[in-house]
Order: structure tokens, then C-alpha cells, then sequence
């Protein structure tokens, strides 16, 4: 059982960047990076129910900790400019 699911989960991770990149050039960037991190955050709990090691939830918990930063940073609305004055 342990090998179909580090078996699944590699297959997982793999379809996470076809499917991440497909969704990034059709749709949009954040789309296609919301798509790859949680694919990778679903291989990564298959993968700690298989192997229930500290690399494993290290490398899991790396992926969380990614997607929540790369999540607040592209929802986050950037700060408006100021335009420099036209000097007539």
C-alpha cells in the first residue's frame, strides 16, 4: 500500500505542474500558481499517509508555508504611486 501511494503522489506532483502551467497560460498566472500549490499540498498529505517521517512533514509543511505566502502576496493589492509631477 505504501509504494501505490508514493506511486500516486509522485504522479500527482507531476500533473500539478502540467496542470499548473496549462491553467497559468490559459487562465492567468495566480490561477495557474493557486492550481500547482494546492496539487502539491495534496501529493504532499498523500505522501506524509504513506511515509510518516520528519523530512516528509518538513517538506509538507514547506509547501503550506509557500502557498500561504505566495497566496497573501498576490491577493494583496498593491499601494497606489504616485505619478511624479508634469513640469509645464
Amino acid at each position: 500500500m505504501t509504494a501505490t501511494l508514493e506511486i500516486v503522489s509522485a504522479a500527482i506532483a507531476a500533473g500539478a505542474v502540467l496542470v499548473g502551467g496549462a491553467t497559468a497560460v490559459s487562465i492567468g498566472v495566480r490561477a495557474g500558481l493557486s492550481v500547482l500549490l494546492d496539487l502539491l499540498l495534496a501529493a504532499g498529505l498523500l505522501r506524509l499517509t504513506a511515509d510518516p517521517g520528519w523530512g516528509v512533514l518538513a517538506t509538507t509543511a514547506l509547501v503550506v508555508a509557500i502557498r500561504h505566502l505566495v497566496t497573501a502576496g498576490l491577493s494583496a493589492r498593491p499601494h497606489p504611486t504616485t505619478a511624479p509631477a508634469q513640469q509645464t
